[in-house]
């Protein structure tokens, strides 16, 4: 690419997102208008406990959460405009003092987010159409409303989304940092302590983010293993063994916390209980009788290895159970809590939406085909960027799966809520690989 052509390419880069980012800030109305659910209050609640102190870790709420609305220093506020989509009390947003800061911030932090991994990616590719291909299409993916709308609502999954886009551009720089040839030390080394930073509080956001964690944490001690380079990067080790303490912390705090317990219940009480044969082999686990005042103590010490081993050795149910309902689980891209006027800019954003977001299972099927594809060609290819694209690819996809089988197996209750986080991470993977894949055949073209 000729130097005059780098530049101009760069110069519509940066025209193409600051467009996109005008029409997510004028598109969606006021940056502070919210919406409650039933969750809200105990966000309240988290946030109630003092700074850094052990009830941030272990309550009902996660630590990112609680500190959020500790800081927003919500308490005593009272919530004006609350939506129940199960008893159809869905309403329209409003502007509500005191939790307007909550909103504005989220917004903010998703645009930046979006921003920050569509030009990351933008970056580590080669072909200039490539390049501006993918600014449009991340930058859009987390402007719709699939994504965009969760930033009015007063819970966890704005603050999900964007520190997973924040973490993905800053893993995705450190995973190109090492193969280059020459690095910057200084500039290393912070982008090193960004990422650890957005780990923790990502981490902290769900629990489910945890095992998305661990994924990271194992792919990158194999990496160890397979690639000399990274294992004489004493900053990457560090930030390698972060990421280990990380995960331990998170699921520590999870086991204290019990916040496992109402959804595992569910479990037991919907789909194993009713079940004379599922309860049986319980029961050779050591189940009491649920209705025996010993049941209670049982479930909080060993209920969470046994539902584990249940699914391990009736491998028919626990295929069966989830392809049967994929359909279901991929087919929402639209958050059910508050309703919009259906402007014109409405109308539009709702379309792209639906291409960018497909309601359908097809992705997930299109990923595991994409993948396969990236993995069968590192083989072929003998190029270090390649090889650190199959890596992120990785990375995502068995974070991806593993979260959506989490989200799945370990409530009965609002599942496609639980799963929602996995399936835009599928959707989000389709675009990425193919655009991954598209600079790669351009590149050997034009070789």
């Amino acid at each position: 690419m000729t130097v005059l052509k780098k530049h101009g390419v760069n110069l519509l880069i940066w025209v193409i997102l600051a467009g996109m980012v005008i029409v997510r800030l004028t598109a969606y109305g006021d940056l502070n208008l919210s919406i409650a659910n039933a969750d809200t209050e105990t966000y309240i609640t988290g946030g109630a406990a003092p700074l850094f102190s052990k009830n941030m870790l272990t309550k009902t709420r996660l630590f990112t959460t609680n500190l959020f609305y500790h800081w927003a220093d919500v308490q005593g506020c009272e919530l004006q405009a609350v939506s129940y989509p199960a008893l159809q009390t869905e309403t329209y947003r409003a502007i509500q003092p005191c939790f307007d800061r909550i909103v504005f911030f989220q917004n903010i932090v998703s645009i930046t987010a979006w921003s920050l991994l569509a030009l990351v990616l933008s970056k580590r590719l080669k072909g200039g159409y490539e390049k501006l291909l993918a600014v449009f299409l991340i930058a859009a993916f987390g402007f719709t409303p699939a994504i965009a709308d969760w930033d009015s609502i007063l819970g966890s999954e704005s603050l999900t989304f964007s520190l997973f886009a924040i973490c993905v551009a800053l893993v995705l720089e450190i995973v190109f940092n090492l193969t280059a040839e020459q690095t910057n030390k200084k500039y290393s080394f912070f982008i090193y302590i960004l990422t650890s930073m957005a780990l923790v509080l990502w981490a902290f956001t769900r629990d489910a983010n945890i095992y998305t964690l661990a994924v990271l944490f194992a792919v990158s001690a194999v990496s160890v293993v397979i690639f000399p380079a990274i294992r004489k990067n004493k900053n990457l080790l560090i930030s390698i063994a972060t990421v280990f303490i990380i995960m331990v912390v998170g699921l520590q705090s999870a086991m204290l916390s019990r916040r496992w317990e109402v959804p595992l219940a569910n479990v037991f009480n919907d789909l194993l209980l009713p079940h004379p044969a599922r309860v049986e082999f319980m029961q050779t686990l050591g189940m009491p009788d649920p209705a025996s005042a010993e049941y209670s103590t049982w479930f909080i010490k060993n209920a969470p290895r046994a539902y584990a081993r249940f699914l391990l050795f009736h491998p028919g149910y626990t295929f069966t159970s989830f392809t049967s309902e994929l359909g279901g689980i991929f087919s929402e891209n639209v958050q059910p809590y508050f309703f919009s006027k259906q402007t014109s800019a409405r109308k539009a954003l709702i379309a792209a939406n639906d291409i960018l977001h497909p309601n359908t299972h097809l992705i997930f099927i299109l990923d595991i085909l994409l993948m396969a594809g990236l993995i069968f060609a590192v083989f072929r290819r003998k190029n270090k960027n390649f090889t650190a694209w199959v890596w992120l690819g990785m990375w995502l996809f068995l974070s991806a799966a593993l979260t959506l089988a989490v989200g799945f197996f370990a409530d009965s209750i609002g599942v496609t809520r639980h799963t929602m986080f996995a399936v835009e991470m599928f959707r989000l993977m389709l675009w990425m690989f193919l655009i991954i894949l598209f600079d790669q055949a351009n590149q050997k073209f034009e070789a």
